[in-house]
C-alpha cells in the first residue's frame, strides 16, 4: 500500500495531521509545506510533465488555501497525470466557500480544520478503500485487456492464408474491433481440383465466443479431410457442438456456410447454416445468386432438418462471404442492409480480387463487431 500525503503551508496543521495518522497506524506519511513541495513528492516537474516520483501516494490531504499556489490549482495539475487520475485527493478547509470549486478541480471529499479525530480517520479510511478497490479494478481491466489481445493474436495466427493458382483465386479478410468475437474463416484444398471453403460466427461476444471460436477451429482440418460433403460436415460440426456445449445453461451456437467447390466440374455444393446469404456473381450477365439458408445455426438442435444448396457457374465468377458485421446497421432492417450489400457487389465485381476485398472492409460502420470477409475467384 502506498502512502499519505498531507500537503499544508501550516506546520501547526502538518503535525497535527501526521501525528493523528501515525497514531492511527499509518506508517508512510509524507508532508509538504507548498504544492510545489508536494509535486517534487509526487514526481510533478514545474511545467507540470511527469517524472519520478520520490514516494508511491494513494491519498492527498491538500489545503484549499495555501501562498505560492493554492490547494484547487494544485488539484488541478495533479489529476492532469494520467497516474494520478484517480488518485482520491481530501481537501482541508477552514470555509466551505471554495468548496464547488474544489470538487470541480478533482476532489473527492473535505474535512474542515476544526475537525474531530473520529471524522479525520473515517474519512481517510473510506478514501484509502476507494483507491484499493479502484486499483484492483484497474489490474482486472490490464489483465483482461492483455487476454483479449492474446486471444486476438492467436485467432489471426490460425487464418488461412490466400490461395492463388490458375483455376482459383481465395482471399479473405478480418477487420478487428475493440473487443475479440467468434467470427472465423478457414479454407483448404482437399483434393484435385477441390476446395473447401467455411466461415462461421459464433453467437455473442468476447472472450468466451472468441474460445470457442478456437474449439472448432481445432476440429476443421481433420474434418474436413475425412470428409468433404456438405451434409456430412455439418452433421459432425452440429453433433460436435452438442457434446461440447450442450448440456451448458445457456444457448451456444453458431452460424456458418460452407462450400465444396469443383473447379473441374464448375460445381459448388454448400451449406448455410442460418448465416447471412452468401453471394455469386456469375460470370456471365446473370443477377447475383443468393446462397440463401438451407438449414439452423450448428448447436441449436440434436436432429435438425438440413439439406445442401448446388450451383454451377462461369469462368469468372465471384463468391463473397462475410459475417453479420457487415451489413448490420443500427435502424436498418437487414434485408434491407443485404440489398445494398448486392448493388454495391455488383458494381465492384469487375476489380481485382485483391482490389474487391478492400473495397467490401470499407463498407464497416460498426465498430463493435469483428468482421470477416471472403473473396473466392473462380478463374477457370
Amino acid at each position: 500500500m502506498g502512502g499519505i500525503l498531507i500537503v499544508d503551508d501550516s506546520p501547526l496543521m502538518l503535525r497535527l495531521f501526521k501525528d493523528t495518522l501515525t497514531k492511527s497506524g499509518y506508517t508512510k506519511v509524507y508532508t509538504a509545506g507548498s504544492a510545489p513541495e508536494a509535486f517534487q513528492i509526487l514526481g510533478i516537474s514545474e511545467d507540470g510533465k511527469p517524472g519520478k516520483a520520490r514516494a508511491q501516494i494513494d491519498l492527498i490531504l491538500l489545503d484549499i488555501v495555501m501562498p505560492v499556489m493554492d490547494g484547487v490549482e494544485a488539484c488541478r495539475i495533479i489529476k492532469r497525470q494520467e497516474r494520478y487520475k484517480d488518485l482520491p485527493v481530501i481537501f482541508v478547509t477552514a470555509s466551505k466557500n471554495q468548496l464547488q470549486s474544489a470538487f470541480n478541480a478533482g476532489g473527492m471529499d473535505f474535512i474542515q480544520k476544526d475537525f474531530e479525530q473520529y471524522e479525520l480517520l473515517a474519512r481517510v479510511k473510506s478514501a484509502l478503500k476507494l483507491k484499493k478497490e479502484m486499483d484492483s479494478g484497474i489490474a482486472k481491466d490490464k489483465k483482461m485487456e492483455r487476454e483479449l489481445q492474446l486471444a486476438k493474436l492467436v485467432q489471426n495466427s490460425v487464418l488461412s492464408p490466400p490461395i492463388i493458382n490458375d483455376e482459383i483465386e481465395i482471399r479473405g479478410k478480418y477487420i478487428e474491433s475493440d473487443q475479440v468475437s467468434g467470427d472465423m474463416y478457414y479454407w483448404t484444398k482437399v483434393a484435385p481440383h477441390k476446395y473447401a471453403v467455411l466461415i462461421l460466427d459464433v453467437s455473442g461476444h468476447g472472450l468466451s465466443s472468441a474460445l470457442i471460436t478456437m474449439s472448432v477451429r481445432s476440429m476443421l482440418e481433420g474434418m474436413i479431410k475425412k470428409e468433404q460433403d456438405p451434409l456430412s460436415i455439418f452433421q459432425e460440426l452440429n453433433q460436435q457442438m452438442l457434446m461440447l456445449f450442450g448440456g451448458t445453461k445457456k444457448l451456444i451456437y453458431f452460424t456458418a456456410i460452407y462450400l465444396l467447390i469443383d473447379t473441374e466440374k464448375k460445381t459448388i455444393e454448400y451449406f448455410n447454416a442460418g448465416h447471412p446469404p452468401g453471394m455469386l456473381m456469375d460470370g456471365s450477365a446473370n443477377p447475383i445468386i443468393r446462397l440463401e439458408s438451407t438449414t439452423v445455426p450448428i448447436g441449436i438442435k440434436k436432429n435438425p432438418a438440413y439439406s445442401k444448396g448446388e450451383l454451377t457457374y462461369q469462368s469468372g465468377a465471384r463468391i463473397l462471404l462475410y459475417t453479420d458485421g457487415l451489413v448490420e446497421k443500427p435502424g436498418v432492417s437487414l434485408a434491407k442492409s443485404i440489398m445494398r450489400l448486392e448493388y454495391f457487389v455488383s458494381q465492384m465485381k469487375i476489380k481485382s480480387n485483391e482490389d474487391f476485398i478492400e473495397r467490401m472492409a470499407l463498407i464497416k460502420d460498426r465498430k463493435s463487431d469483428d468482421i470477416c470477409i471472403i473473396s473466392i475467384h473462380l478463374l477457370s
